[in-house]
């Protein structure tokens, strides 16, 4: 119950350019004056957001903002004017922009382009309470999901060496045992692509202080998730997964996994604004970014959050180290003298290993993929609640961004600086927008209804949560077929037999049929579905829809509060009419033992569902979830007793209803009114034991 929500968890300046004290800031000062000076001329006076018309002002601006700010790790000219033209100002532009709209204090953002990087700046501020400038060269920001590709990195160095074999049995590696639960075992090739079919697990995903964490190996066998689909067939985001390779990669090395990622990547790469350490280092601590709230609460700050599973998003690192990584991934594993990965090794990692469906981007090794404004994007993106983050690489141009956030309002910004970053600088060619066939409608049925993503829990009690991250499917009277996922819609145009594409052009999603004959639902990474990352969606079954279940549980609760009223208004006009016959009788007891059962169980059934309700709307506000999450929730053994007594009534209501039957005293309308009561009753715990309510 601890995990009842699920998550949606997440290098090049090498000198610490200072120009307020050190003679390379003097020689780029001197430089920057004199570049604006030409600029000034050249654009017409448009270099900076700050001119107001005359070159002694801009000249005075940049000073200021050269004394003032965090810098660009490196202000090459031909960077910024022969690759991507007027970066800074379009960078300055766009996120100052997200960060006002969004209400999130601070950003720091890199990009790489032939190597080298070309840019690396803060933008805000990392601790607000200490007016403390964000910077991109020294500010270490939580990378949420983004550090799983350190720890892929890592399988991949080994697996290089030969020390691991990528197609292995992962027990093969363990001192404990995943179940065969499954005829085909689970490799790591399956833990790269997310296909292993392990059920999300959210338990102690996240603690709030470093007493409650548990050694990596602890979680990895106390909380063991079950194996819900055969390896390699379905894709189901996991944070176990990684754990479980961070802790292979420990194994196989010798090497605790914090120490084996410092030696052999951060080091080489001159990563030394990174850490997967919890806390962060002494040493850097007084670098690290506080995390805000969202909305109204976006200057409330968050304490430092603890992962047991950190090789799966527990990283903390500076954007100019996330720059040196790019570079070395973009060449052919190497940066600068160093050599983090063979050639061959990468093309592994960014090739596409599975894919749902071949007509739809798929996964590397760790990679995923997405394709924008027609080019092939290898990316991967990361939240830890008030941090967000993103990694993208575009191979085919050499160039790579990165970009983190530290307020919990910026779930979409990375993806949104990403599309605006491919617009500005790689617009999509012009392409007519799709519209309908004549006859789409006539084939749209075949795919409507309620898609439940394959990345949830499937044992505890959050299953029922499925049922709030469900995605209604449906067909538009203009043959469209609308996906809605969380109030927010996208319609898409079939453009052949189980393809649609996104009426604007971006982003396909397919439809395919297991061999248990069940439908699937894949697609495209897009804003608006950000929890399909990695993962599918199955069509539900009727009985287990959002709609039905909303029925089922509304109408019994309406009749049997109706009724107890109705028996309630009934006792208290004729309290003391006399039945001298029938109040000898079993049948009026039975009738009375009925009637009270059925309170019973209503009562306990609201009574749990108000509780449940409170627990999911006890919200820790820095972080904007449940503090359930983190274990910090009280009363959940009493809530989830009350399932057990609806149950229990549940039954005690079907006996006596038995029993009134048998009285030839009571009417007919009474039994019937009770029997309908009774299934009604015998339904919800249904309901209860479907969606893993009785489970404990």
């Amino acid at each position: 119950m601890q995990g009842i929500i699920t998550n949606f968890l997440t290098a090049v300046a090498v000198s610490d350019l200072a120009p307020r004290a050190s003679l390379a800031g003097l020689v780029y000062l001197a430089m920057g004056t004199a570049m604006v000076t030409l600029g000034a001329v050249l654009f017409k006076k448009r270099w900076s957001r700050r001119d107001s018309g005359s070159s002694g002002f801009v000249l005075l601006a940049l000073f200021g903002l050269l004394i003032a700010s965090p810098q660009p790790t490196h202000a090459q000219a031909n960077g910024e004017t022969a690759v991507l033209p007027h970066l800074e100002q379009f960078l300055d532009k766009t996120i100052t922009t997200q960060l006002a709209d969004l209400g999130i204090p601070g950003a720091a953002v890199t990009i790489v382009a032939g190597g080298e990087t070309i840019l690396t700046k803060g933008y805000g501020l990392a601790d607000q309470a200490q007016n403390r400038l964000m910077d991109g060269e020294r500010t270490l920001l939580r990378t949420g999901s983004v550090g799983k590709l350190i720890t892929w990195t890592a399988v991949m160095q080994l697996a290089e060496q030969g020390r691991l074999d990528l197609h292995a049995d992962v027990n093969d590696y363990l001192d404990f045992t995943i179940p065969a639960t499954f005829p085909e075992p689970i490799t790591l090739a399956y833990l790269m692509t997310h296909t292993a079919g392990f059920a999300d697990q959210g338990e102690a995903l996240f603690v709030l202080s470093a007493e409650k964490m548990m050694p990596l190996r602890q979680y990895l066998v106390e909380l063991q998730p079950a194996r819900v689909f055969p390896p390699g067939q379905t894709q189901a985001y996991s944070n176990y997964g990684t754990a479980l390779a961070g802790y292979i990669v420990e194994r196989v090395s010798g090497e605790p996994f914090a120490d084996y990622v410092e030696t052999h990547i951060f080091a080489p790469l001159e990563m030394r604004h990174s850490t997967l350490r919890q806390p962060v280092p002494p040493e850097l601590r007084s670098d690290l970014a506080i995390g805000y709230g969202a909305g109204e609460l976006s200057t409330l700050p968050g304490g430092f959050l603890f992962s047991p599973p950190y090789p799966a998003g527990a990283m903390s690192a500076s954007a100019a180290d996330m720059s040196r990584f790019m570079i070395a991934h973009l060449q052919n594993g190497r940066y600068a003298d160093a050599t983090i990965l063979q050639p061959e090794t990468v093309y592994l990692m960014h090739r596409r290993h599975y894919t749902p469906d071949p007509r739809l981007d798929g996964m590397g090794y760790g990679f995923m993929m997405q394709r924008s404004n027609g080019h092939d994007v290898l990316f991967h993106r990361g939240s830890a609640f008030q941090f967000n983050a993103g990694l993208y690489l575009l191979p085919t141009e050499n160039v790579g961004l990165y970009v983190a956030y530290n307020g919990a309002g910026g779930v979409d910004a990375p993806q949104q600086l990403w599309e605006r970053f491919m617009d500005q600088y790689y617009p999509a060619p012009v392409l007519p927008v799709p519209t309908p066939a004549p006859d789409a409608a006539s084939r749209l049925a075949d795919y409507t209804g309620e898609y439940h993503l394959a990345r949830a829990d499937f044992s505890g009690p959050a299953t029922v949560f499925r049922l709030l991250e469900a995605a209604q499917v449906s067909a538009t009277r203009d043959g469209y077929l609308q996906v809605m996922v969380e109030g927010r819609p996208e319609r898409y145009v079939e453009v052949e037999p189980g393809l649609f594409r996104h009426e604007w052009g971006q982003g396909d999603l397919a439809f395919h049929t297991d061999t248990e004959g069940r439908q699937w639902l894949s697609l495209d990474g897009r804003p608006a579905f950000l929890n399909f990352t990695a993962t599918s969606a199955f069509k539900a079954p009727w009985y287990a829809t959002l709609s039905i279940s909303a029925l089922l549980i509304g109408l019994t609760l309406l009749l049997f509060i109706l009724s107890g009223f109705g028996w309630l208004v009934g006792w208290l006009r004729h309290p003391g009419v006399k039945q001298p016959a029938l109040s000898r009788a079993k049948g009026l007891l039975s009738l009375r033992l009925s009637r009270w059962t059925a309170v019973a169980f209503s009562l306990s059934f609201l009574l749990f569902l108000l509780s449940f309700a409170s627990l999911v709307g006890d919200v820790d506000p820095a972080f904007g979830v449940p503090r359930l999450f983190f274990g910090e929730a009280s009363g959940v053994e009493l809530v989830l007793l009350l399932p057990w007594l609806a149950a229990a009534t549940a039954a005690g209501l079907l006996g006596s209803v038995i029993l009134v039957w048998r009285e030839t005293a009571v009417a007919l309308w009474p039994k019937l009114h009770l029997t309908l009561l009774s299934v009604l009753a015998l339904a919800l715990v249904w309901w209860l034991s479907y969606w893993n309510l009785l489970g404990l």
